[in-house]
């Protein structure tokens, strides 16, 4: 097929399961001839030891404009991430995590969208669903929008969310993330973000600084709530330390976005982020352990 509109690059490590229904909300799409000669979708597979490979042999015997490369070796989340993004041909990108899945118009959208392009950088909204896709955990999108919010540069929407710690996830959220290939490739020493587990977020964040930037409304994607993987991120393996690389992550935007911050109101933030933080890990481990209990308390506080 010639370039693409879009290229949907999913990295993807032992989750066939969740791979399978990915790839089935996006396979379903394809019987409109238009949405399958525009679109593209590459599999960079980290050296799954599960049943990924046969899963998108699968796919790609059906559907030829499915890409798939196994590693040879596990490379590491930044290097799988930066490595779909080398495989695909489309003039925009869209990551897409391996557990998550779209919305059944969601490619009809997006690519009216990429017509005329508002932006050369998107922030796709998402809705919370539970761990098989089949309801949703919560009552609203995660990003409560009634229109989409477009800005002249991602610098002016920065500089207005000033000290948002949610920047971090904003710009984090793999599956929420459509852009420019070109912008991306422009950026240089990529490399220098490997390790970081948040490669995809500082590359484009320096890539997309001075481009059109523009946060969608209509949920798109399908997420799977509390379904992080946290053993698979390099040094995230406790509360404390995925709180103190948000701040982190928090401190680089501001410090590269020129904009002024207080030291000690970071540090009584971060404390009070590790604290949040373990009170919502222990109502999860104790107190919300199934589906029931959360649909339970739902109805509770719903009529208080």
């Amino acid at each position: 097929m010639p370039n693409p509109t879009l290229s949907i690059c999913i990295p993807t490590f032992n989750r066939a399961a969740c791979l399978r229904q990915c790839l089935e909300s996006i396979a379903s799409q394809f019987t409109d001839a238009e949405i399958s000669s525009k679109v593209e979708v590459v599999i960079s597979d980290n050296h799954s030891e599960d049943a990924t490979a046969e899963v998108a042999a699968e796919f790609k015997a059906k559907y030829p404009n499915i890409a798939y490369k196994k590693n040879s070796a596990n490379l590491g989340l930044d290097k799988n991430i930066l490595q779909a993004v080398e495989m695909s041909r489309g003039q925009y990108v869209w990551f897409l995590g391996d557990d998550d899945a779209m919305f059944s118009d969601s490619l009809l959208y997006v690519l009216n969208l990429l017509q005329r392009p508002a932006a050369e950088y998107f922030i796709v909204n998402c809705w919370g669903y539970n761990k098989s896709l089949t309801q949703k955990a919560l009552n609203r999108p995660n990003l409560d929008l009634s229109e989409d919010q477009c800005y002249g540069q991602l610098s002016d929407y920065i500089k207005s969310a000033k000290h948002d710690k949610n920047l971090v996830g904003l710009f984090c959220g793999l599956s929420m993330q459509i852009f420019s290939r070109d912008k991306w490739m422009s950026c240089r020493n990529k490399e220098q973000y490997i390790g970081t587990s948040a490669a995809h977020m500082f590359i484009l964040l320096l890539a997309m600084k001075q481009e059109k930037f523009c946060i969608l409304a209509k949920p798109c994607v399908k997420v799977r709530a509390d379904n992080i993987r946290w053993d698979v991120f390099e040094g995230l393996g406790s509360i404390d330390k995925r709180a103190k690389l948000t701040q982190t992550g928090l401190l680089w935007i501001l410090k590269e976005y020129n904009i002024p911050y207080s030291k000690v109101k970071f540090k009584i933030a971060l404390f009070w982020d590790i604290f949040t933080n373990t009170l919502r890990a222990f109502m999860r481990k104790y107190v919300l352990k199934s589906q029931k209990s959360r649909d339970f308390l739902k109805k509770i506080l719903g009529k208080l």
